[in-house]
């Protein structure tokens, strides 16, 4: 059953993993190269999917083996880095809100992906992948604050779960950049060769995509009532599962 985009998934997996391991014995860089990894990964599992998955079953494999790799990765993966930021009691907080609310994303979204027909051009809620994209930039910088890293993480983990329309980057030109100051910061020193200057473009690039949205969003009438016809959708369905539910208990 296991395709070559299904090895893109476990590779997403085992990149979360390595990140946990490299943070516990105190080396923040390679923790968050393991997450840019990661999200490198994730990025080309799913084209990799629509390439060589032949079977509904293949279809339905990858999708839940991709969303238990994303867990691990982009939610408890992010907790424990940002709890060995500042192993205090109130870190606590922030890091359970990024796991809570990155189960409620994924969730929400394989819940959606049932009546979903074709491709889409939007998420509904910040994408996951983005609360490792952004912590891995920060911790890349060496210029976060524990407080303000705390702060923007709830703020991301809010917004994963939110109604927003986020579009899904297709442009060939910013998937490049975006590529190839990934693999600079990738390849150990040469991030800090360059000053820091890849891993500041990459968080400039992430707070651009994370708050421009919205900004975009709030003009757009377009997307908002895009989502919106999603999530009705989504709650029809909602609705008939509990009808049918009401009903075969009155048989019974």
């Amino acid at each position: 059953m296991i395709t070559i985009a299904d090895i893109a998934s476990m590779g997403n997996a085992l990149s979360g993993l390595g990140s946990i391991f490299a943070i516990f014995i105190g080396n923040d860089v390679v923790a968050a190269q393991l997450l840019l990894l990661a999200v490198i990964f994730d990025s080309i599992d799913g084209p990799l999917a629509r390439r060589f998955n032949r079977t509904q079953l293949d279809s339905v494999f990858g999708e839940n083996i991709d969303s238990l790799a994303d867990v691990i990765s982009f939610g408890v993966a992010p907790a424990v880095i940002l709890y060995a930021t500042a192993p205090t009691y109130w870190i606590i907080i922030p890091c359970a809100i990024v796991l809570l609310c990155g189960l409620l994303r994924l969730t929400r979204y394989n819940t959606m992906l049932i009546d979903q027909r074709g491709p889409t051009r939007t998420f509904v809620g910040l994408p996951i992948p983005v609360t490792s994209f952004t912590l891995a930039a920060l911790l890349l910088s060496s210029v976060y604050d524990v407080y303000v890293l705390s702060i923007l993480m709830i703020i991301i983990s809010i917004l994963m779960i939110s109604q927003l329309p986020y579009p899904k980057v297709s442009d060939k030109r910013v998937i490049g950049i975006v590529a190839v100051f990934m693999i600079i910061c990738l390849i150990p020193g040469i991030n800090r060769y360059f000053a820091y200057i890849p891993s500041y473009l990459l968080l400039l690039a992430s707070l651009l995509y994370i708050f421009g949205t919205i900004i975009y969003g709030l003009f757009s009438e377009t997307q908002i009532r895009n989502i919106q016809d999603r999530l009705s959708v989504f709650r029809d369905v909602g609705n008939r599962t509990s009808k049918s539910s009401g009903n075969l208990f009155k048989r019974k």
